[in-house]
């Protein structure tokens, strides 16, 4: 199956690249906060992820396998998988089989995995005068569990880059469903990129087998691009 456009795999990029440059720029830049929004629970989650990703993934006496197993248990502690998965599917997600629907979320899974652990691992100098600072906090007036955090990451070069983030509380604990970043919505992207190749795949069965075969490729693999070309 040859792919129309590689553009089904940049939102996924994108997404989850906000996402895990949290961490690494946390690691070695200056972290700043206005008044104090850091305080606040989902501020606090963000501005800790990156520290703990970097001591935990970054552990030398961590095997290979070790490692990426802690990977995909923080990706799945900080990421609402499941719901971005029926976010992004849409009518399809509702129309899936159980199985169907597990074997999208684990191929999901192992796109971030591929794309970014390697990333995480490396060395941080890439990020050094970026900054990032949390700027806003509020809660969704009409919807007690989310909540959502204005981040901005400054940059040596260009204007800074504003990030929201919508989270989703429960027990006290967060989970990222979205990043709006600069305006684009990640997931309505995601939904609309994966619709199309559904549609052009013949169904979920289809596009689930399209990104097998990329990852078994190393499509994802950070001097690939990660854009599945």
């Amino acid at each position: 199956m040859r792919l129309h456009s590689s553009k089904i795999y940049d939102p996924f990029v994108c997404f989850l690249g906000a996402v895990l440059l949290v961490a690494a720029i946390l690691v070695t830049a200056a972290t700043s906060a206005a008044s104090a929004a850091t305080d606040e629970g989902a501020g606090a989650f963000l501005m800790s992820f990156g520290k703990r990703a970097a001591d935990e993934i970054n552990n030398e006496s961590l095997s290979e396998a070790d490692r990426e197993r802690r990977f995909r248990e923080l990706f799945n502690e900080v990421i609402d998988v499941p719901a971005i998965g029926r976010f992004v599917l849409g009518i399809h997600w509702r129309g899936a089989t159980a199985k169907q629907r597990a074997e999208f979320l684990a191929v999901f899974e192992d796109m971030a995995v591929q794309r970014f652990l390697p990333m995480i691992t490396r060395q941080s100098a890439e990020y050094a005068g970026k900054s990032f600072s949390i700027v806003d906090v509020r809660r969704d007036q009409t919807n007690e569990d989310r909540v959502y955090v204005t981040s901005s990451l400054i940059r040596e070069e260009g204007p800074p880059i504003r990030m929201i983030w919508r989270l989703r509380e429960h027990d006290g604990r967060f989970k990222v469903l979205d990043i709006n970043i600069e305006g684009l919505s990640m997931a309505l992207t995601l939904r609309r990129e994966y619709s199309s190749v559904v549609k052009r795949s013949g169904g979920v069965d289809g596009l689930v087998k399209l990104l097998r075969e990329k990852v078994a490729a190393g499509a994802f693999k950070p001097d690939t691009g990660g854009a599945g070309r």
